[in-house]
């Protein structure tokens, strides 16, 4: 049992066990019974929509525990102290919570006073507001603090990084640098389409050489130029939205109750589970095909492959995982699958990278219609740092 395959085996467990109390709820329409049926505001609205959130937040609190204290302690001993993992995830459980209770308030109050098309509208300014905030986000979620790259002690090592991209074809893109505690953090993109920012971590601008840090950055320039984070946002975006919409259909679901919403809330769980199954292959898929691309403008085999060797080795550390496994629970593919790929040149039909990170930003998204998923998922349970910006490639 390795470090990967037991936090596969929790996540596993975790959705698992969320998805079907989901459904049994759903089914038998507990909520109706115990929340508030009212379509007027009351004071018991806010009350009940607390209570319920921070018992969300009280019953992942097992899962948080074995995700992001016993587990890495067991494989890698003094990961995390005790006080440190609950100042951590007392944090992030706080701001998520709050955040998740603004989201229904929203929802009920547009609900309320536009009928269904206004329930529509609080998801879609929702979303709207968590592509523009994911950065602010982030920080406040996980305690990242913004390093100027100008001020990092690593600045001469990003500058002659950055002059080794235009050999490669690349154009420059915005960078940030967050310091983290989490080496999985693996940073990504940030920004409404247009005013992207790349975010990278600290640890891996001090880890990495400049040639392998290059084809970092280089990748997630591809992943913009060719349009793929582009076309994953507007996916997650349209699953989310239309997740929702589907879910407050569902018999005793609603937008002008607390307990409707609650009802949506459930079916809409069972709705991003599925998402869970079917997004991960349009994610690898851009990672097979942006890899592809930058070896073809030029980027070093040797630096790619060890890049992708040692960012494997901050996470889970599985450079190999059979592909059935691959195919149902990583949007990321594995190192010996991509070295595999790449080499054999298995890739050709697929050049244009459909949708980047799809399957991840989906979950963040899914905060809009306070996701029970959205944090319990093998990669990030118990992990703050990496609750709104999830690893990806």
């Amino acid at each position: 049992m390795s470090y990967a395959r037991a936090r596969l085996l929790l996540g596993m467990s975790g959705v698992g066990l969320i998805v079907v109390s989901s459904t049994l709820l759903l089914l038998t329409q507990y909520p109706l019974s115990i929340l508030p049926t009212t379509q007027e505001w009351s004071k018991t609205d806010l009350s009940s929509l607390g209570i319920l959130l921070i018992g969300l937040a009280l019953g992942l609190l097992p899962l948080d525990l074995l995700g992001g204290y016993f587990l890495p302690n067991r494989w890698r001993p003094n990961t995390i102290t005790g006080k440190a993992f609950l100042l951590a995830w007392g944090r992030g459980a706080l701001v998520q919570t709050a955040l998740f209770l603004m989201f229904s308030l929203w929802i009920l109050l547009l609900g309320r006073s536009l009928g269904y098309v206004g329930a529509v509208l609080a998801i879609v300014s929702g979303g709207v507001g968590l592509i523009c905030f994911q950065l602010p986000i982030a920080r406040l979620v996980g305690a990242l603090r913004m390093v100027k790259p100008a001020e990092s002690p690593d600045s001469s090592k990003l500058k002659e990084t950055q002059e080794l991209l235009p050999s490669q074809g690349h154009d420059l893109v915005p960078i940030e640098i967050l310091r983290h505690q989490d080496a999985g953090f693996t940073g990504g993109i940030v920004g409404v389409p247009g005013r992207e920012k790349i975010i990278l971590p600290a640890d891996l601008v001090t880890k990495l050489t400049a040639e392998e840090l290059a084809i970092v950055i280089a990748r997630r320039v591809e992943a913009l130029r060719s349009g793929s984070r582009l076309r994953g946002l507007l996916l997650s975006f349209a699953w989310v939205i239309i997740g929702f919409t589907l879910s407050i259909l569902f018999p005793g679901a609603g937008y002008e109750s607390v307990s409707g919403l609650a009802m949506a809330c459930l079916g809409f769980t069972i709705w991003t589970f599925l998402g869970l199954l079917l997004l991960p292959t349009l994610s690898r898929q851009a990672s097979y095909a942006i890899d592809k691309r930058i070896l073809a403008a030029g980027a070093s085999t040797d630096y790619f492959q060890r890049a992708m060797a040692r960012l494997d080795s901050f996470q889970d550390d599985e450079p190999e995982r059979s592909r059935w496994v691959e195919a149902i629970f990583h949007p990321v593919p594995s190192v010996a699958n991509r070295t595999s790929v790449t080499s054999a040149g298995e890739v050709t039909k697929m050049e244009r990278p459909i949708a980047w990170h799809a399957a991840r930003m989906t979950l963040f998204m899914s905060w809009a219609c306070m996701g029970t998923l959205v944090r319990a998922v093998h990669c990030n349970v118990g992990r703050p740092e990496l609750w709104v910006m999830l690893p990806t490639d």
